[in-house]
């Protein structure tokens, strides 16, 4: 065995994820330790990576006594967990790769950022998109001034039917208490992008959202079934072509909850208005449907304009003066998002190799973002305009991106 022993707390599907990436560099890191409670989890893990068969445990507590000797660890819990693992990782001494979003509320936040740097531990929160092509891309355009100077954004990410149908149905990514919010769940990627393409900080922001179409009917039933008077049309359904019928819970029970009655109290749709202290203003919003599913990009700029589909790979710019579009697609790469798995751990290794290699995404990339979307959220909730200088500098009361709905 080589490299750097990694560890994993947290085997669902993202811990799994990084792990993979981790192994496609044999001779820089080893998968060395895992710890989730699940038992059907932690056994799939150690089939999969076998140098951590003798070492699998059900908490991290175990976990950091058992192997004193770790170099590295993957943070890949639910949310509500993410600040008491990172900061006992931290406080042990092992450098975390924290997954996104850093935690549910500013405070949480907050706490692991201030462990990071009392420890002296190195930190990296799991901005993935910084490192996929498309996205470097685009940032190389603005930083080569090939759009002049950016005026406004207009980003939106729209989801699938399936994919928002798994979110109504999932048992915890459905609710508030498990994510904070859709907007930080689901969008902390963009909020983080949108401050690494402006290169300012963002100042004010207001939102607009809700959960409007996705409520209880009274004439569908609770449960997808061929008895539903809408199932032959419902592109929600869990028995169509597109739906999860094979898709079932711990407890074996099947997740074919009708997307009007799954009691999800998230946001159905949601769109925010950020200012930022370069005078860039930007426009996003959050969609349950679409015909494609991607993240839509337009950069308005002084000497040309940017249009990007990461779906497709396009990223298409169309310059004023020549009236002409020019092709600036990037090479695709292998490996999970577009190829940001591959790039965002490798940069975790480099930075374990040598601790001058500073990642994209550190603490404070991590705690921006919490500000914007925690920002967002609020001002969505209260319905005014949020100056997040007021998150900033606010050390006295929690703020959380959990709206609250009516």
């Amino acid at each position: 065995m080589a490299g750097h022993r990694l560890d994993v707390v947290g085997a669902g599907a993202r811990g799994r994820g990084l792990a993979r990436a981790a192994a496609q560099c044999p001779d820089r890191a080893t998968v060395w330790a895992v710890a989730e409670p699940d038992e059907t989890r932690r056994e799939a893990f150690a089939a999969e990576f076998p140098a951590a068969q003798t070492r699998c445990f059900e908490s991290h507590h175990e976990l950091l006594s058992a192997c004193p000797d770790l170099e590295g660890v993957f943070v890949a819990t639910p949310v509500p967990d993410h600040a008491a693992v990172a900061c006992d990782c931290l406080e042990a001494g092992v450098p975390v790769f924290l997954e996104k979003p850093m935690a549910l509320g500013l405070a949480e936040a907050r706490r692991i950022a201030e462990t990071a740097a009392q420890t002296g531990v190195r930190l990296q929160v799991g901005f993935n998109l910084r490192y996929a092509p498309l996205y470097v891309g685009l940032k190389q355009v603005i930083a080569d001034g090939r759009l002049g100077s950016v005026l406004s954004i207009e980003w939106k990410e729209a989801l699938a039917p399936s994919h928002w149908a798994s979110y109504c149905r999932h048992p915890t990514y459905s609710r508030r208490s498990a994510i904070g919010s859709w907007l930080m769940e689901k969008c902390c990627h963009d909020l983080d992008i949108l401050n690494w393409i402006v290169d300012a900080p963002c100042v004010r922001v207001a939102s607009f959202g809700s959960r409007s179409h996705f409520t209880p009917r009274p004439d569908v039933p609770e449960v997808c079934s061929e008895d539903c008077p809408i199932e032959a049309e419902c592109i929600f359904s869990a028995l169509g072509p597109h739906g999860q019928r094979d898709r079932r819970d711990r407890a074996g029970q099947p997740q074919h909850a009708c997307v009007y009655h799954s009691g999800s109290d998230l946001v159905d749709h949601q769109t925010a208005i950020l200012e930022y202290a370069n005078g860039v203003t930007a426009a996003f919003s959050l969609l349950p449907v679409t015909h494609l599913q991607s993240r839509y990009v337009h950069i308005c700029g002084t000497e040309a304009t940017l249009r990007g589909l990461p779906e497709r790979n396009e990223l298409r710019v169309h310059r004023y003066r020549e009236g002409d579009e020019v092709v600036c697609d990037p090479a695709p790469l292998s490996g999970g998002h577009g190829g940001a798995d591959p790039g965002i751990v490798g940069a975790f290794l480099d930075w374990l190799d040598d601790p001058a290699c500073t990642p994209k995404t550190t603490a404070a990339e991590g705690l921006e973002a919490m500000v914007v979307a925690c920002g967002i959220d609020l001002a969505m909730r209260e319905g005014r305009v949020v100056t997040l200088d007021d998150l900033r500098q606010s050390d006295t009361r929690e703020v959380s991106a959990s709206p609250r709905l009516t």
